[in-house]
């Protein structure tokens, strides 16, 4: 696809590269670097600038395949979009979905950060009771105000980027140069050096790539307005990349070279920077920071909403989701519908987050579903290179292909690191990914690709349920604070999930040959009497009735077992999650896996096999009541 005949699909091309790169910046620095900075300095120390430093190495690497996939395909849709065209069917709605929550996360998650930061800056109880409805008005406020055209969203966030960079900008000054003076109590470079570890610094650079992800998230939708793509494309994303790093990594040391004696409640302040600010130039210094963060939050707020809207837009302009999304305001020149469902979205899970879990929560389950978006992402550079060889390509990455292979099988793997900090995020992000799954199959693929898909999902699930199985009889030590429940959990429920395991595998077998397939095949074969019909190769079998009502039956039974051991493999993971079974650890030779570790996978194998029996059962049942009523 050359410039010219991408000019007949886009609109008027009207960003040039210094807003681009404003955008970008302004799009990275969002409420999480108040949020999470100072928790992630008491957790690791020194070793945040290592964090910091290898999370901008991988979203520059990503931003190179980026590039690439952006200069070829330039069109609406970002991330989504190069998806489609490299895997297209269910991977593409699979990425496109999840990264349409990620982007609704990232608002709810800056939502989240606004309040924290308010109640932060005006401590008390009736700000505490109105933590709720200040992060819904936000959420309203950005999607009826600030968002009423993208050409104002752009201006307004591009003016707000440069204030945001002068404020962070006499921070850092601040902090180097005038610090020792104003603040000298508390100004200890020493802090520098601080003793960290490898897993500290690997656990926050899975934490802390939030910082990153809307970088290049957000870059990617604005691809289509630049000018001159072939060659802006590339320097917007690795400008905008580099000078969000270099100002993490000043702000950063700035924080540690004068946090002093802060106590470690100060430290994990949403306010830490303000009051770093508030030692060293004093009130007017923390109101500063107190604008600085009310300015990023809003910035992130805004070019999350954006992005979310062009990837449900992208989905029903190729059919995913119904036409009626296409609708476009007349007045604003936006999709309405659209925009109404992302900002319902966005308050449900700000909604849920708040009274059941907290930001943190939600900032691992938006980092674990960029991780997982980006890692096929970065495969699907590969595959495009490929599938579309007449593509022009302005700009292309280096060391293909290994460096999309590396950088999406580091992202994948990030994804579930995760789990070690926060494994009810990683698990909620499967379910998410369960739900777009169950949506493309109920509404999108044929009942033969759905039927396959299982049986190969359950399959598989097995095979990784089996190995843990070993493992656990093997190499394992169980505790339990009931005297005895290690035994009766071994020799009774392991049992039973073997049992059950045996019976799926037997289930496998009948998805890829169903029951009545197996009967029409003995008919034609031994009771040639009952082919009713018989045209060449074509033959039309009328079956006793008390034979087709056998193989309902039959097929309702293996439907509700398959339920049963759902339900059965969902109680044991109730059991690990109340503590009342705990696998203390599983030794290999001198290679110890912790308990947080063993639990988290065996975990997720179990849910991961329980929901894919769960779904099959309900959907065999379907199938068989279904075919029962058509009377075939």
């Amino acid at each position: 696809m050359t410039e010219k005949d991408q000019e007949k699909i886009l609109p008027t091309r009207h960003v040039g590269l210094s807003r681009g790169i404003l955008y970008g910046i302004g799009c990275g620095i969002g409420g999480s670097v108040f949020i999470l900075l100072g928790s992630a300095i008491e957790e690791a120390k020194s070793g945040v600038l290592i964090s910091l430093i290898l999370g901008g190495i991988l979203i520059f690497f990503t931003a190179l395949n980026y590039s690439e996939l952006s200069t070829s395909l330039p069109i609406s849709g970002g991330a989504y979009n190069f998806s489609k065209e490299a895997l297209g069917g269910l991977l593409a709605f699979i990425i496109g979905f999840f990264l349409w929550i990620a982007n609704i996360a990232t608002f709810s998650f800056s939502a989240q950060a606004f309040t924290v930061v308010i109640e932060a800056f005006f401590p008390g109880t009736f700000i505490q009771n109105l933590f709720l409805p200040i992060a819904i008005l936000s959420i309203l406020f950005t999607a009826v105000v600030m968002f009423r055209t993208q050409k104002i969203a752009l201006r307004t966030l591009v003016s707000l980027t440069i204030v945001l960079l002068i404020i962070f900008g006499i921070f850092i000054l601040s902090g180097f140069f005038i610090a020792p003076t104003t603040n000298p109590s508390n100004y200890n470079p020493n802090f520098l050096v601080s003793e960290t570890d490898f897993f500290r610094v690997i656990f926050m650079f899975s934490s802390l790539f939030i910082f990153f992800t809307s970088i290049t998230s957000n870059l990617a939708y604005l691809n289509a307005d630049l000018k001159n793509p072939s060659k802006n494309i590339p320097k917007t994303n690795i400008y905008a990349i580099l000078i969000t790093l270099f100002i993490y990594l000043l702000m950063t040391v700035v924080v540690m070279i004068n946090l002093g004696s802060y106590p470690s409640d100060l430290i994990e302040s949403p306010i830490l920077l303000a009051f770093v600010m508030n030692d060293i130039l004093g009130f007017p210094g923390y109101l500063l920071m107190g604008i600085a963060a009310t300015i990023s939050i809003f910035i992130a707020m805004n070019a999350a909403l954006s992005s979310a809207v062009s990837v449900m837009y992208a989905l029903a302009r190729d059919n995913y989701i119904s036409k009626i999304f296409l609708k476009v305001s007349k007045k604003t020149k936006e999709p309405t519908l659209v925009l109404v469902i992302t900002t319902t979205i966005a308050i449900l899970f700000t909604v849920f987050a708040i009274l059941f879990a907290n930001i943190g929560f939600t900032a691992n389950i938006t980092t674990f579903i960029y991780f997982f978006g980006l890692a096929f992402v970065n495969f699907a550079a590969v595959i495009l290179r490929y599938k579309r060889k007449e593509l022009d390509r302005p700009f292309k990455a280096p060391f293909f292909p290994y460096l999309p292979v590396v950088v999406g099988s580091t992202c994948l793997i990030l994804s579930f690191v995760l789990g070690v900090i926060n494994i009810n995020a990683v698990i909620l992000g499967l379910i998410i990914l369960f739900i777009g799954f169950t949506y493309y199959l109920l509404t999108i693929a044929d009942r033969h690709s759905v039927t396959l898909t299982l049986a190969g999902l359950k399959f598989f699930a097995l095979i990784l349920l089996g190995i843990f199985i070993w493992i656990i009889n093997n190499f394992s030590i169980l505790i339990s604070p009931i005297i005895g429940f290690p035994a009766i959990f071994s020799l009774i429920f392991l049992r039973i999930l073997i049992f059950f395991c045996i019976f799926a595998l037997g289930i496998i077998f009948l998805d890829i040959m169903p029951l009545k397939e197996l009967v029409y095949f003995f008919i034609r074969r031994v009771n040639k009497k009952e082919v009713a019909i018989d045209i060449g190769i074509g033959q039309i079998i009328e079956m006793k009735k008390s034979k087709a009502k056998l193989i309902y039956n039959i097929n309702i039974i293996t439907s509700i077992i398959q339920i049963c051991s759902s339900i059965f493999i969902f109680i044991l993971v109730s059991l690990f999650a109340v503590d009342i079974i705990s696998i203390d650890s599983i030794t290999f030779g001198t290679i110890v896996m912790p308990q947080e570790t063993a639990e988290y996978i065996f975990n997720a194998i179990l849910i991961f096999l329980g929901t894919t029996l769960l779904f099959g059962g309900l959907y065999s049942v379907y199938l068989s009541k279904e075919t029962k009523t058509l009377g075939v």
